[in-house]
């Protein structure tokens, strides 16, 4: 940080107080403060609140003198959901929050007013989007425990501290819809000149505070709904739904009672069809039996998405609603709200678990069950499982009634059909899996869809790729060095690396590194010595060309240097660990060869030609059309930021100031996006002009509600046909284009067969859609029995869990851990180990991103204590009050009674459940 940026967080420090909440930041902030403080900070808040607790909290940044902890506050800002506070800081421009205070200083004086008026659930889902995610979850505690008007208490404490500039309007908008009384007092705009000098009047009549602006109401994000301003108000949920006759004919035979897949465009409004089917549902329900709809996302953010748009509609209707997903199940009671709730939003897996567990006693509880993005009820996906039951439900004869269903997607798929006869087998073994005889289409309407929903022109992009690729030979040439010394470890797991037709920097090569990974792992001699060096040097060997093969495939999308990079920042944690004599015979290769990498990688004829050509893309069609937006898909997380990084460093192209969107879950590499940060990168992508292209991964491919683009770029992206349909859905404005940019003619072709086989599945619906309707459920039926039937045999009794105490070894070294009698699950998935043994057969360092999560406090990481080892067993923790190792259970390879070695994985061990500190 230079003293200016130091100078300057003290100059503004008080726009930080009044705005941050420490506590929601600390978490990211680990490496930069000390137990001690961090603990000091969240006493403050408790004891004096948040503003003291940001006082507290700036002191503490301000004394730190290590490189690095603005950029890091900076980050903890966004993530945690400060999207406005973080630019003012990055810009030194606080304007926006400036204008902000006008509103503060209203809601104060307004405050007794909004307790006894305002009921903050009703409001909630309209408000959220202004609100730190935390602040929602606790304005719902505190309104369950302590009542409305403390919730409204609270609510009014977020709001003072807000940092989106539409919060104003957003309460503005809630309340109106809520024909709230409050929304005669609360003014957006234009108060401040006319009725200052009253508002400083402590007797004025709170009454006669008039309103003096009237916007055109903007059109509402809706399920993809795309409407113009003139057609907007029938979307504001202040009125009845206006649906177009397309959507009126999707929901035909749903309203009709019929179980149903409607299959449309990406961008129809396929959920503003479902709303239309559950508001139906609803008010006719049979009587004597009330109506209770579950809506499935498969996603954590497009349920956020939906159980929005559901909240929004249904609950001025007088319909409850609530969801429940597993970013929340920990804080709530999935059985109540089942029981209590007229419509519920589920994560799929959240319904699995409690009929598993018996908290569910049977789908009979529901009327209606919508699957967004049913396509994927398949295998042993969630969707599937809930459906398994339900079947085996209607097919065993067992009483209660079942719910009707209903499946919402963009294309059905065709699997590996290459007939219309085979995609019709197809089609039908997803209605059998729906129990579905219906596939509803628009047929009637087509024009009116045509006009909404415009299908993207396509374009392929055969690039050249390198003519000469010094990088890759060198890197490949280490490649096979590594793999002859570890060809001479050991005999017989080398015939391991004897592998035929072998292609470096191809997933194939990963797929083969993991298999060795696992070889080694139960390999077992005689000599135990022995045993343990050999896995040992082989773990290392593989590990080591598992990272070259990933620096390849970097390269061959992106630029040298960010594969260059990414292989020095391996080499420099190798340097860090243990370092043993393999390792460093390694590392020296790796050295030798580094300069000449190094120039290689900086030299620009060595630009890659795939870089070359998205440039000329993106030049031309911002050159035809400034106000273009573009989403640009790529396979990995890595290609996601070094294609960001490309853009930002490139002059020409430094104007479309990239933003970023990737899953959740934590990979190899990298740890996911949080739910905020993907929030913030939604929601400047829609709202920015200046934010004109989104980077992303798989995770924009299905439900989320992203802006119109105009520009889709599929970079060496490609899938099924599904996925096809999804990611060219994306491109939805008028004129636009769909690039595949491809080195690879199979992807290409790949691509061509998918546009063959989304041919031969609209013929295939179509034929369908002729069938007479009991010959449509004949076919199901006989469908439904033979997938049962090979269900019911293929069942195996779970296996009973292995009582025999056994010796849990690393799975690197093997040397001896602990037995699996020590071993008790903690939170019912985290594994700890009893007993003071066990502490000397590892050894701790700090961790480097130590964090506060739900009990347990990440305090450091655990590794093998074998010096030349250092496998990574897990974290150490703060549970309540105990200090505990949690283990990182396949990190690890059980050795039984035949001493025989088996992956962890593949072992059903009893674990004690009970809690470890009442034994």
């Amino acid at each position: 940080m230079t003293a200016e940026q130091r100078q300057n967080l003290q100059a503004f420090r008080d726009y930080v107080r009044k705005t941050l909440d420490p506590t929601y930041i600390l978490s990211y902030m680990g490496p930069w403060l000390q137990d001690e403080e961090v603990q000091f900070i969240q006493a403050e808040k408790n004891n004096k609140g948040p503003m003291e607790a940001a006082s507290l909290f700036l002191q503490y940044l301000l004394q730190l003198q290590t490189e690095g902890w603005f950029r890091a506050f900076l980050d903890a800002l966004y993530n945690a959901g400060y999207c406005g506070l973080y630019e003012a800081i990055e810009s030194w421009d606080f304007q926006k929050l400036e204008k902000l205070e006008e509103h503060r200083l209203l809601l104060q004086r307004l405050q007794p007013e909004f307790k006894t008026r305002i009921n903050p659930t009703d409001i909630l889902p309209e408000l959220s989007e202004c609100l730190i995610n935390q602040e929602c979850e606790e304005i719902r505690q505190i309104c369950f425990t302590k009542g409305m008007m403390a919730g409204a208490e609270k609510m009014v404490e977020c709001l003072l501290r807000s940092d989106k500039e539409n919060w104003p309007k957003v309460l503005k908008f809630a309340l109106e819809k809520e024909n709230n009384t409050f929304s005669e007092l609360w003014i957006v705009e234009g108060f401040k000149s006319v009725e200052s000098k009253a508002i400083e009047d402590d007797e004025m009549e709170m009454s006669s505070i008039q309103i003096f602006i009237q916007e055109e109401p903007e059109c509402q994000v809706l399920s993809q709904n795309p409407c113009t301003p003139s057609e907007a108000s029938s979307n504001n949920f202040n009125g009845p739904l206006k649906p177009r006759n397309y959507q009126l004919e999707l929901a035909l035979p749903a309203e009709k009672g019929k179980n149903t897949i409607i299959c449309a465009p990406t961008g129809c409004g396929k959920t503003f069809v479902s709303l239309l089917i559950c508001e139906h549902h609803l008010k006719t329900s049979p009587h004597g039996r009330k109506g209770k709809v579950v809506f499935f996302a498969n996603q954590i953010p497009v349920y956020e998405q939906q159980a929005t748009v559901f909240s929004r509609y249904f609950e001025r209707l007088g319909y409850s609603v609530a969801g429940v997903s597993g970013a929340t199940a920990d804080n709530v009671s999935v059985k109540d709200i089942i029981e209590n709730k007229d419509i519920i939003i589920l994560t799929p897996q959240i319904l699995v678990n409690s009929l598993n567990d018996g908290t569910i006693p049977s789908l009979s509880v529901f009327t209606l069950m919508i699957f967004d993005e049913c396509h994927n009820t398949s295998k042993n996906h969630p969707y599937n499982q809930i459906m398994f039951r339900y079947l085996d439900h209607k097919l065993g004869g067992s009483p209660g009634p079942l719910p009707q269903v209903v499946g919402l997607t963009a294309s059905v798929g065709v699997g590996d059909a290459k007939t219309v006869r085979e995609a019709v087998l197809h089609i039908c073994k997803l209605c059998a899996a729906l129990d579905t005889s219906v596939i509803a289409t628009v047929r009637d309407n087509v024009e009116e869809l045509e006009q909404v929903v415009y299908k993207p022109q396509k374009f392929f992009r055969k690039v050249e790729s390198r003519t000469t690729n010094t990088f890759k030979s060198i890197l490949a040439q280490l490649m096979k060095e590594t793999e002859e010394l570890a060809k001479n470890v050991s005999e017989e797991l080398g015939k391991l690396f004897q592998i035929q037709n072998r292609e470096f920097g191809t997933q194939r090569y990963e797929q083969w590194i993991v298999a060795v990974h696992k070889a080694c792992m139960v390999f077992q001699l005689p000599d135990k010595e022995k045993e343990s060096s050999i896995c040992r040097a082989l773990f290392l060997y593989t590990s080591h060309l598992r990272k070259y093969n990933d620096a390849l495939i970097i390269s061959e999308d992106a630029q040298m240097k960010d594969a260059l990079n990414y292989l020095k920042a391996f080499f420099r944690d190798v340097k860090e660990a243990a370092f043993d004599e393999t390792e460093q015979d390694l590392t020296r290769r790796f050295e030798e060869k580094l300069e000449e990498l190094e120039k290689i990688s900086t030299d620009p004829s060595n630009e890659n030609p795939k870089l070359r050509d998205l440039y000329l893309i993106l030049q031309e069609e911002y050159h035809l059309k400034p106000e273009t937006k573009t989403i640009l898909f790529v396979k990995t997380r890595a290609l996601v930021d070094a294609l960001k990084k490309w853009i930002e460093e490139n002059p020409a192209l430094s104007f479309l100031q990239p933003g970023i969107l990737t899953g959740r879950g934590k990979t190899n590499q990298a740890t996911g996006m949080t739910l905020p940060a993907q929030k913030c990168a939604l929601e400047a992508f829609r709202a920015s002009g200046d934010n004109n292209i989104l980077i992303a991964t798989s995770v924009a491919d299905e439900g989320i509600d992203i802006a119109q683009c105009n520009l889709v770029i599929l970079y060496e992206y490609v899938g099924n046909v599904i996925k096809m349909i999804q990611t060219r859905g994306r491109g939805r404005a008028r004129d636009s284009k769909c690039f595949l940019l491809t080195s690879n003619a199979d992807v290409i072709e790949k691509e061509k067969v998918n546009m063959f086989k989304e041919k031969i599945m609209n013929e295939s619906i179509s034929m369908l859609q002729t069938w007479d309707e009991m010959k449509f459920e004949k076919t199901v039926q006989r469908i439904q029995l033979d997938e049962k039937f090979i269900r019911d045999s293929q069942r195996k009794p779970q296996p009973a869990p292995d009582k025999e105490n056994k010796k849990l070894l690393c799975g690197k070294c093997k040397a001896f851990a602990c037995y699996t009698a020590d071993i008790r699950v903690v939170e019912k998935s985290h594994y700890t180990v009893l007993g003071n043994g066990f502490k000397e057969c590892f050894v701790s360092k700090p961790h480097p991103k130590p964090k506060i999560y739900d009990s347990f406090e990440k305090k450091a990481k655990i590794f093998c204590a074998i010096q030349k080892c250092c496998h990574d067993w897990g974290i150490h923790v703060r549970y309540k009050t105990f200090e505990i190792p949690v283990i990182k259970i396949e990190s690890f390879v059980v050795e039984d009674i035949a001493t025989i070695l088996v992956h962890t994985k593949h072992v059903r061990m009893t674990c004690g459940t009970e809690y470890f500190g009442h034994q």
